[in-house]
Order: C-alpha cells, then sequence, then structure tokens
C-alpha cells in the first residue's frame, strides 16, 4: 500500500477511508471467565508498514463486586513496546448489573478509552502485536469478567 498516494485516484484520503471501513483490524477473543491476569499473548503480525489508530476491546459480562474492586485494563504492544499512554479499562460500578460493556465508545460508566502515543504507535511489516489484560479482583467476585474480544485498528502507511 506504500507509495498508492500519488496516482491512486483520491489519494490519501481514500486510502485512509479503505483502512477504517474495509480492512480486517487485528483482533483476539477471550472465551468464558476470565480469573487471572493475562501477560504476552500473541493478537498477529503486520502485513503492511503503518500505524495503530484505535485499540480497544468488549466484555460480554463487566463482572460484579459491590464491596471490592472490580476491573479489567488492556495494553497493546508492538514487538514488546506498548503503543498506549492510556490503558484502556472496564471497571465494576457499585450497584450496577454485570453486563456487556465496551470501551470502544465513550460515555458509559466505568470505562477508560486508551490515548494511542503518538510517537510509538508505527510499525513494519512483520512486527508482533502481543496483549495483556490485568484483572484486578478479590477471590469471588459475585459475577467473573468474563467472554473478552479486544480490537487493534491498523492504518497502512501512505506515500
Amino acid at each position: 500500500m506504500k507509495g498508492l498516494s500519488g496516482p491512486f485516484p483520491g489519494g490519501p484520503a481514500v486510502m485512509k477511508s479503505i483502512s477504517a471501513n474495509i480492512l480486517p483490524p487485528l483482533d483476539a477473543t477471550v472465551s468464558g471467565e476470565v480469573t487471572a491476569s493475562i501477560a504476552g499473548s500473541p493478537i498477529g503480525a503486520a502485513r503492511f508498514a503503518g500505524r495503530v489508530r484505535k485499540f480497544w476491546f468488549t466484555v460480554g459480562a463487566s463482572g460484579k463486586d459491590d464491596t471490592n474492586p472490580l476491573q479489567i485494563s488492556g495494553e497493546l504492544y508492538i514487538n514488546g513496546v506498548t503503543c498506549l499512554d492510556t490503558r484502556p479499562s472496564i471497571s465494576h460500578v457499585s450497584g450496577e448489573a454485570s453486563q456487556h460493556k465496551t470501551t470502544r465508545l465513550a460515555g458509559d460508566t466505568g470505562v477508560t478509552q486508551a490515548v494511542i502515543d503518538g510517537d510509538a504507535n508505527t510499525f513494519s511489516a512483520g512486527d508482533i502485536f502481543t496483549y495483556d489484560f490485568d484483572l484486578v479482583r478479590t477471590a469471588s467476585p459475585t459475577t467473573e469478567v468474563s467472554n473478552i474480544v479486544l480490537c487493534a485498528e491498523l492504518e497502512p502507511e501512505i506515500g
């Protein structure tokens, strides 16, 4: 995709639109209840040079523990180096039921969206992406966090 900004009709604007709407993201699924942190799991390798555009995750159940902290946060790495300034996280809010929540959209209680580090989000073809999830929980929350789907949206280098 590199070098397509010149003679390619529409130039960089079209390529950015394609990357946002057509290119598949790197994604991974953690099925079932999550009862411990997850470290260094591979999510995939870059097929082209570019940058990380967005990183977010969704849970099928946000968990429930009204008396102790319950939070899950994620981290995305390129060749072992984080590309985030702020980690996305979902925290249980006392009184809320365990429910589907996502860090993709702003405005939900207990949700923090990722902030991409603009100085550390570039990659080359063949670079490997890994992720961590840090879970803060007691020995037995009322409901566990479960069914995580994470997504790293990539944008090709243009020009």
